[in-house]
């Protein structure tokens, strides 16, 4: 005889049931609407226009109304950071002089098939899938509340003489390379500068900057 499933016998049990399935959709829910956000600038202080702090409440500027997602990160343990709102994993950066070097400097076509290339070799952090960023996927990384460099602390911490990406993270106050070439004039391709934040263009075969790689994303 076929057994027939046994149901839930009182209301406690539907609404715990319901409960449950209810939390799980709204945990759901509020993963996704984080993900669709762009990433805020990070940005909390307002000044006036000499130049002076100034309470931030009904300005209207980008401190007072820090539209986006909350810059949120995860130190992986094994030289990585994961950004929480964009799933990008990077490469953390060090003071010891191994590849992962803050001071390391290449040319653009370096920068992928030396830096890059190298990381993918050596299987750093378990993968080989490592790449440059694209403009957009590197700003997303930069925290305009700070200056030189203007990232949060998970990219500039315990940045000591010998800091390793295990024991310290490094950011110099410098341009880092983006894989996006600049179409209006093709030997030259987009890169951020690390002191402010700014995005420029520089000569693929004349500049010599930094490189951060990355992995992953949504």
């Amino acid at each position: 005889m076929r057994k027939k499933m046994s149901p839930l016998k009182t209301a406690p049990e539907r609404w715990l049931m319901f409960a449950v399935v209810f939390a799980a959709t709204a945990l759901s829910w509020t993963a996704m609407a984080t993900a669709g956000q762009v990433p805020a600038t990070g940005q909390t202080t307002c000044w006036d226009s000499a130049g002076a702090v100034i309470p931030c409440a009904g300005t209207g500027q980008d401190g007072d109304i820090q539209a986006g997602a909350k810059l949120r990160y995860k130190d992986n343990g094994d030289g990585t950071i994961t950004d929480k709102n964009t799933n990008l994993t990077w490469e953390k950066l060090s003071a010891d002089g191994s590849i992962h070097d803050r001071s390391n400097s290449y040319s653009w076509a370096d920068a992928l098939a030396v830096h890059v290339a190298g990381l993918n070799k050596a299987n750093f952090a378990g993968h080989n899938d490592w790449r440059l960023p694209n403009v957009k996927e590197l700003q997303s990384i930069v925290n305009y509340q700070n200056f030189a460099p203007s990232v949060s602390s998970a990219f500039n911490n315990n940045c000591v003489a010998g800091a390793t990406v295990l024991t310290g993270s490094c950011t110099v106050g410098n341009g880092y390379w983006s894989s996006t070439t600049y179409t209006y004039a093709p030997a030259g391709a987009w890169f951020i500068n690390f002191i402010d934040g700014d995005v420029n263009v520089g000569s693929k075969s004349s500049f010599f900057i930094q490189v951060r790689a990355v992995r992953g994303g949504l």
